[in-house]
This record gives structure tokens, sequence and C-alpha cells, in this order.
């Protein structure tokens, strides 16, 4: 049973706390509850990878602030151009906290654009390693990964542990979800970031040429 689909028996926290340590710690176990078990719910899969995104902001946020505060307003541009008309320091409060409330919003856009992409791109080698569940499967899969997320309390090194944690998930996920053997599982996420990674090659080279 996948605890967060059926947040009525456990409660919200629970439910999440139970989803986060079982999809993180024992994945085999969850992915084959998750198989089959209501593959039309998306929204709740999509609230919980939204959840994790956004708490792996205020950790990555908490390290920005501790160990580059000189350089803060380097590294999120964004925030001086959110109204300009806050110039008195005693309203610097207010701007921050706008400047963050648009920075959340604008996170939330391009993270389900992001999950919509990535679901369509992996889906797509999933049918070509001979997956049979639906796009919606793929989609569960990738949003229960994403509790990965709260590695960014670990400063420096955090974003390393989440994606080589997330792309291993993937791999188990994808394996339990559609039956497949481990190496097709494996090419079916390695595949789309090789065939990423060649597209911005070849447009970084055309840049490099016409320069």
């Amino acid at each position: 049973m996948v605890e967060f689909d059926d947040i009525k028996e456990t409660g919200f926290l629970g439910a999440l706390y139970s989803t986060w340590k079982k999809s993180l710690f024992s994945p085999e176990i969850f992915y084959k509850d998750l198989n089959g078990r209501n593959p039309e719910n998306i929204m709740r899969p999509y609230f919980y990878a939204i959840i994790f995104t956004y708490i792996n902001l205020v950790l990555s946020f908490f390290w920005e602030v501790i160990f580059f505060k000189i350089g803060f307003y380097k590294n999120y541009e964004i925030l001086p151009k959110i109204p300009l008309f806050f110039t008195d320091k005693k309203d610097i409060v207010l701007y921050v906290i706008i400047g963050i409330i648009f920075l959340l919003l604008l996170l939330g856009i391009l993270y389900t654009i992001f999950l919509a992409l990535l679901t369509a791109v992996v889906h797509g080698f999933v049918l070509l390693m001979g997956g049979k569940n639906g796009i919606r499967n793929t989609f569960r899969v990738i949003a229960y990964a994403s509790g990965v997320g709260v590695f960014s309390i670990f400063p420096l090194f955090g974003f390393n542990i989440s994606a080589a944690w997330f792309a291993a998930l993937l791999v188990i996920g994808i394996k339990e979800t559609n039956g497949i053997p481990t190496s097709r599982s494996i090419m079916a996420i390695l595949l789309p970031f090789i065939f990423v990674s060649l597209i911005l090659a070849a447009f970084l080279m055309k840049i490099i040429i016409t320069r």
C-alpha cells in the first residue's frame, strides 16, 4: 500500500513520512506496492513531488545564506528585479518575502513543466525497452522518487547524493512496475540523459562554430 495515495488512514504527515521512508529505503517493496495500485491517481504523487521540491529549495536556500551571504543576490539575480520601488532599508524584509514567494511560484510552474517533459521522455525509452504500463505509471514512479530532495540538507555534496539516489530509484521503479530486466531499466533511464547531453553538446558546438 502506498500511504500517500490514501492519506485518510494515517493522516497527511504520517502518510508523507511513511511514503518518503519506504520509497527511499525500501524501494523494491515500495514500487511493487505501487505497481497496479490506483494508476489513474497522479495528483497525489504530483503534490508529493512538489512538497519535496520546495523542501529542497528551502534547504538549498538555507546553505546559500550561510555560506554565500555576500554573493546572495548574485546567485539569485531575479530577486532585485521584483518590485524596484522598495528602496528604503526598513522595507528590505518585505522585499525579500515577496521575492521568495515569487521564486516559489515560479519554481512550482517550472518544476511542473520539467516533470511533464521528463515523464514523456523517460516513458518513450521505457516503451522502447519493453515496458508495458502507461505514461501515468511512469509519472508516478518519477514523482515518488522526488523524496531525495531532503538530501539537500547536506551542503556542497547534497545535490550529488540526490541525483545519484534519484537515478537509482528510477531504475528500480521502472523495473518493478514494468516487469523488465534491470539492464533494460538502466538503459531506459540512461539513454534519455545521453540523448539530452548530445543535443546540448550539438547546440553548444553550433554556437562556438558560428562565433
